[in-house]
């Protein structure tokens, strides 16, 4: 079992943690994140957003211990689909692996589509009837922030490293020096942001508030081309610095006591020069998220397809890639995002991706936590510790998905568990291949 789960060593070179750090910080693309998924937690929490966002990264930092633990069993690429394929049973593995590829592509897909649409709402706002026609439409600007994410994949993932440091680094940079702005523009007033009593729209806020800090399930299943134990340093780190600083970020805007859209008010604060500033920012940044996540669901594909649970051309690799892999990850996140936006808009398609993310989110964590309470049972007293925090991420978790499923759309909760029935279908129809196979 262990040769099964463990990757074999090459000469190639492998992601360092600083590569990882950076590749997590772009898969939660915080800027973006805290323009798109940061207005609707306004929307939902008003001055309780830092606290929400302080739950949602309570709610991570035991989902990313978890990932800390299992990455130091399995050595393979794959991530979620691998911790649950080899410590549960192999239909739950399928399932896990079959929702981790929705929720990434619904989270990188958030992402691309939040960026498209500060983009557009930016150029329309400032630029109308000085761009091409093409210009005009939504859908376009989808389809150019895909087709640039994708690049970057196919290009190599060194490339993609440097460009996420880059470019997280200029974010990081620029969140502080906002967040330190709002602060002095209030007067440099502090305020208490627990509120008397949690409602159920808090916790609602605190659900789209899990898709901030959690770029960590960008690089878990990057197994192949990194070190196993810098992939749970870096979850760990990540989340913690993403989820600290949004917390902060928050705080500040409640200091002034905004509860608007972030874009609109960000626009009309600072002017020309910060019009162009985030523009760019927002291109790269969706770009940047979107990219992660092309990446990690390609290696889940390809871990999926060695085990011959999808068609097993996508295990292929060339120059060290699953080429095959990314094309086709980023054919359906490049058609399926710019058919949303092409049907629905760019912001109701960024509504229903970022409601999906985070039900699958959950749903991936829960199996992932109950992995690791399956492995660590195995030698329990020397690993208690990891059973605590096991048992502790799953009921965090399930209370979480139960306690906020009534306040989803309808339709999205349909589409949730839809997708997991089908998961189930396609599950069974395997056996029933390969049990015909045998006989």
């Amino acid at each position: 079992m262990q040769e099964k789960v463990t990757e074999k060593k090459s000469g190639k070179e492998k992601l360092t943690f600083k590569d990882l750090f950076f590749i997590s910080f772009g898969g939660q693309a915080p800027f973006i994140s805290l323009l798109t998924f940061g207005t609707v937690m306004i929307v939902y929490a008003g001055h309780a957003a830092s606290f929400a966002m302080l739950i949602a990264t309570f709610v991570v930092l035991f989902n990313g211990l978890v990932i800390y633990f299992l990455t130091k069993r399995f050595k393979r690429g794959g991530g979620y689909y691998v911790y649950a394929f080899y410590s549960l049973t192999s239909r739950l593995g399928l399932n896990t692996g079959w929702n981790y590829l929705l929720y990434a592509l619904a989270y990188g897909g958030t992402l691309l589509t939040g960026g498209a649409y500060v983009l557009y709402t930016i150029l329309s706002t400032y630029l109308t009837g000085y761009l091409p026609p093409i210009f005009q439409y939504q859908w376009f600007y989808a389809l150019i922030v895909c087709i640039i994410a994708s690049s970057l994949v196919i290009a190599g993932i060194k490339v993609s490293a440097k460009y996420a440091m880059v470019m997280s680094l200029v974010e990081m940079i620029i969140i502080i020096i906002l967040s330190l702005y709002f602060l002095y523009d209030s007067g440099w007033k502090f305020y208490n942001p627990i509120p008397s009593n949690i409602t159920p729209t808090i916790i609602e806020a605190a659900v789209f508030g899990l898709g901030i800090p959690t770029g960590y399930g960008s690089i878990a299943p990057l197994g192949y081309e990194a070190e196993s134990k810098n992939i749970g340093k870096a979850a760990i780190a990540v989340l913690l610095f993403g989820g600290l600083l949004s917390t902060f970020f928050f705080y500040t805007l409640g200091a002034l006591g905004f509860t608007g859209n972030l874009v609109d008010y960000l626009l009309l604060k600072f002017g020309l020069i910060g019009t162009l500033i985030i523009t760019f920012i927002a291109l790269n940044d969706g770009t940047l998220g979107g990219m992660t996540y092309i990446l990690a669901n390609s290696r889940t594909i390809r871990a999926m397809a060695e085990d011959k649970i999808l068609p097993s051309f996508l295990s292929k690799v060339r120059k060290e890639k699953p080429i095959y892999a990314e094309i086709l990850v980023s054919c359906i996140f490049t058609a399926v995002i710019t058919l949303m936006t092409y049907m629905l808009g760019l912001f109701v398609t960024f509504s229903v991706l970022g409601a999906l993310a985070g039900l699958n989110n959950l749903f991936v964590h829960i199996s992932a936590n109950s992995s690791l309470v399956r492995v660590a049972s195995k030698r329990a007293k020397k690993h208690i510790h990891e059973i605590i925090v096991g048992i502790m991420a799953t009921l965090i978790s399930l209370g979480v998905f139960f306690y906020s499923l009534p306040t989803f759309e309808k339709y999205i909760v349909y589409v949730f568990f839809g997708w997991i029935i089908l998961g189930f279908i396609y599950a069974e129809g395997l056996e029933i291949i390969k049990a015909s196979g045998n006989e």
